[in-house]
């Protein structure tokens, strides 16, 4: 027991003196020998994570109730383009969320952007624009198909098909735009000047609003969208089956009428839900910011095959009916005192358009309308229904399938449900000759239901080369 006390003392001593030389050793720097075996423990550093760009989007306050009013730099786009907006707002703020909607109303996308008050730039904003300066460019998104959409539920564009579709429709965007009065002109205010801008805020075109919104949901075929400037270049249209005229579609250029009878000759099929069409020649500037119309022989132009006349005029030798097979003269208009039944009546019942839809001879199909178009006539039958003239109409085939009565120029008219094809070679018109086939009156009215059957024969027939004329 001694032997151990004694020996016992010096051991804590020996120990941290062990100790501190391990651990001196360890700490030195000795980078000479660096031992794989065991590393030095490494803390990671873990980055801030990224922030979520949709998640930011969805945590802003929408914009909806801020904007006052807009407009975009162009009315159509390809999908690799970017949409150039230009926003009002009496409240600016620093951030919120830009919504875009389908016609439907469908929340498609949205981007952040900043808004502020904004003041009218031009001296006449409403031909030279509002001269604005940009809010906010939108990517449109690559998996956003062709469509009219609309900012804010307030400002529409269209997105272009990029590809071969079987039903193509055109905006009639020109006729918006002549129509529209912010700025405080239209084509037809007293104050009107020859030219209006694009540059400026331009509503939806009412007449076409319903079919835009029934198309957008219309099963098993491929729909792209276009707006009359498009018209322009014929590589936009090459590649449709069918091209969809509709609402109120007045103001066509002339190289818009060359492809549209370009498309029909070549063999396509063209359905014609407006009426009023093709009324006014008119042209572009050469930026495409205004469309121009002096609607009269004033026009400066030097070649006088474009003055911005109505189509009809003999100097301008390109008549309404050789296009489309009937015009607003022979149309006139349909909310006037006349003898008519407001909407169609029934003159074949076994068209094959009218399948399912239970049709007799007689019935009327019940379409308040503003504006008629009517196909030319050679007289009446034994029932008083008109009988086409066929040697005026030049066609191959064609057929009026339901008329009504109108008024225009002190007389009674005659507009018509017509089906026609120009040549043996050509496609196939259907013209429905009304602008109010598509609104609240024609699709979204009393026989809504029958005229959106009968425009699905119409699509179907068309694409499956099935017979179309009841004769």
């Amino acid at each position: 027991m001694q032997y151990f006390k004694r020996q016992a003392r010096p051991v804590l001593p020996v120990l941290l003196l062990l100790y501190f030389s391990v651990s001196f050793y360890s700490c030195s720097d000795n980078s000479d020998e660096k031992s794989p075996q065991n590393p030095p423990p490494v803390t990671p550093t873990i980055p801030d994570p990224e922030p979520d760009p949709d998640v930011d989007l969805k945590n802003l306050a929408a914009c909806t109730a801020k904007v006052a009013y807009g407009y975009t730099d162009k009315v159509s786009y390809s999908s690799s383009e970017k949409v150039t907006v230009y926003l009002h707002t009496a409240t600016p703020t620093a951030a919120c969320r830009l919504n875009i909607y389908s016609i439907t109303a469908d929340s498609i996308f949205s981007v952040k952007t900043s808004l502020k008050s904004q003041s009218i730039a031009t001296s006449d904003p409403a031909i030279d624009g509002f001269g604005f300066s940009p809010t906010v460019e939108i990517e449109i998104p690559s998996n956003v198909p062709s469509g009219l959409y609309m900012i804010e539920n307030k400002i529409p564009f269209i997105v272009k098909s990029p590809g071969a579709v079987d039903l193509l429709i055109v905006y009639p965007s020109n006729t918006a735009n002549a129509y529209e009065q912010s700025g405080g002109k239209s084509l037809y205010t007293s104050n009107k000047g020859s030219a209006v801008s694009f540059h400026r805020p331009i509503a939806l075109q009412p007449f076409s609003s319903v079919c835009l919104q029934w198309f957008y949901k219309f099963p098993g075929i491929k729909i792209g969208y276009i707006a009359d400037i498009d018209l322009e270049n014929y590589s936009n249209i090459a590649d449709a089956k069918i091209l969809a005229i509709v609402g109120h579609n007045e103001y066509w250029t002339r190289k818009a009428r060359k492809n549209f009878d370009a498309f029909v000759d070549s063999g396509h099929d063209a359905l014609i839900l407006s009426g009023n069409t093709m009324w006014w020649q008119v042209r572009y500037s050469d930026d495409q910011s205004q469309l121009v119309c002096y609607k009269s022989d004033i026009d400066p132009v030097s070649d006088a095959s474009l003055k911005t006349i109505v189509w009809n005029n003999a100097s301008l030798s390109y008549p309404i009916i050789s296009s489309i097979g009937a015009d607003f003269d022979l149309g006139g208009y349909g909310l006037k005192t006349d003898k008519g039944w407001d909407g169609y009546k029934v003159m074949k019942p076994t068209s094959p358009l009218f399948e399912g839809t239970g049709l007799k001879k007689g019935d009327i199909i019940s379409m308040p309308t503003s504006e008629y178009d009517g196909a030319p006539l050679s007289g009446f039958d034994m029932d008083n229904y008109p009988i086409l003239n066929r040697k005026a109409l030049q066609a191959d085939q064609a057929e009026i399938i339901a008329f009504d009565r109108g008024f225009r120029n002190a007389a009674d008219t005659y507009p018509t449900l017509l089906i026609y094809k120009r040549s043996k070679s050509s496609g196939i018109i259907i013209n429905a000759g009304t602008t109010d086939w598509c609104s609240t009156n024609g699709m979204g009215g009393a026989s809504g239901t029958t005229i959106k059957k009968i425009t699905a024969n119409a699509i179907h027939k068309l694409l499956n080369d099935e017979n179309v004329f009841s004769q």
